[in-house]
């Protein structure tokens, strides 16, 4: 009897120890076939069919974990089109073990993949601001990835970054064209602590804490810098002068309508053909729109940008009614059906030309007086700067003054190409 018992249990537990084999084996055939998949679909990441790629970074987003570790991998590929659709996945999946290996491809040598880490840092947030900080705080660092930091770190707009930027403006001269920039993306928390820098005793950074005031726009900064327009350094007075204009157009409603069906994209190969498609609508779009040109009519500027749509500045002042707007409009629209593009969203803004004829030397000879910031020869450019540049603008006559004097304003401020 006891040689039966021990027979079943034998027999009993040689079945528990093949259905565990079962099992395991179903489940390291699924982890290859899982591993092949992802495999598959980063092999994906170039297709020739930009929905192709869409699909296989939504796909990856979904699968969430165990993509992260191949994902890492793919960053080395020796295809900037792999490289930078891996990037922005590892951003929308949001894990922070990608942090430093995005940090590293902030200095890539092909721009769209450095943009694509820059904005998947950013989706990544809080985890990524205290390596970027490190790296900002290091003075043996290379100046040009500091610049980078410097972009991100405004980007997810974290308090923490503030002072850290603050005291990098203090002591690296090299930095201080991108953080007067980026200092005036950081909003509302960044408003105090450079008011007090208007004290300081470097005119460099009493000019670059004026002109990320004049940024950020806050009531708060009016008063200090009504005083620094009797500053004893004349750029900070023109900077100040700027931050107060600034800040009064800012609370001004310069928004005229809006028009069309703006687009969404998931990746930047998307956006990219979509502003190829704007770009070819304004082009077809110029001479229709000479009658409303500036100054036979209202426009004083249009063009594509990275808002996905196409902007319409009208003079401030002009006296327009919905039967103008609808007319312009009528003609982006017409150009968008003639390649197949309906609904095209179009913005109509009021604008001014921002600079007095007379400060327009005197910007240009301060530009020129000003040392290039550190890393400026490098070509690579973020995607915004790229898109800022290729933007046209179709305005004769004074319209190039407009175009002229922002770009004099802003030309220390986005890294001077």
């Amino acid at each position: 009897m006891g040689t039966e018992k021990l027979k079943i249990h034998l027999i009993f537990f040689a079945l528990v120890i093949l259905q565990l084999s079962m099992f395991s084996g179903v489940s390291v055939a699924s982890a290859a076939s899982d591993e092949q998949d992802i495999e598959g679909l980063i092999e994906n990441f170039n297709a020739q069919d930009v929905d192709v790629k869409a699909d296989s970074v939504k796909t990856l987003v979904e699968a969430g974990e165990p993509a992260v570790g191949p994902l890492i991998q793919t960053l080395d590929s020796k295809d900037p089109e792999i490289r930078e659709n891996a990037a922005i996945t590892l951003g929308k999946i949001k894990d922070e073990r990608a942090v430093d290996p995005l940090i590293k491809l902030l200095t890539d040598e092909e721009w769209e993949v450095e943009s694509a880490a820059n904005n998947a840092l950013v989706e990544i947030g809080k985890p990524a601001v205290e390596p970027l900080i490190k790296i900002l705080q290091d003075k043996n660092e290379d100046v040009f990835l500091q610049m980078k930091v410097i972009a991100v770190l405004a980007g997810i707009k974290d308090e923490r970054a503030i002072q850290p930027m603050i005291q990098a403006l203090k002591e690296e001269p090299e930095l201080d064209a991108d953080l007067g920039y980026n200092l005036g993306l950081m909003g509302e928390p960044a408003v105090e602590p450079l008011i007090q820098v208007l004290d300081d005793e470097d005119p460099r950074v009493r000019v670059r804490a004026a002109e990320a005031l004049g940024r950020i726009g806050d009531e708060r900064a009016i008063d200090p810098l009504t005083d620094a327009l009797n500053d004893k350094d004349e750029t900070v007075r023109t900077f100040a002068k700027m931050g107060l204009e600034s800040i009064e157009t800012q609370k001004k409603n310069t928004l005229i309508a809006t028009y069309g069906k703006e687009r969404e994209f998931y990746i930047e190969d998307q956006r990219r053909e979509w502003f190829d498609q704007l770009n070819k609508i304004c082009d077809l779009a110029r001479d229709p729109l000479e009658p409303y040109t500036y100054p036979q009519g209202p426009v004083i500027s249009h063009g594509w940008g990275i808002e996905n749509r196409i902007g319409v500045g009208i003079l401030e002042g002009s006296e327009v009614n919905n039967s103008t707007l609808d007319n312009i409009y009528n003609i982006f629209d017409q150009a968008g059906k003639e390649i197949g593009v309906a609904d095209v969203p179009v913005i109509f803004s009021y604008a001014e030309f921002p600079v007095d004829a007379e400060l327009l030397p005197k910007l240009a000879e301060d530009i020129e007086k000003t040392e290039e910031p550190a890393g400026a020869e490098d070509t690579n450019e973020t995607e915004e700067s790229a898109e800022d540049l290729q933007s046209p603008v179709s305005t004769p006559g004074l319209g190039a003054m407009f175009v002229l004097s922002e770009l004099l304003i802003s030309a220390l401020i986005v890294n001077r190409r």
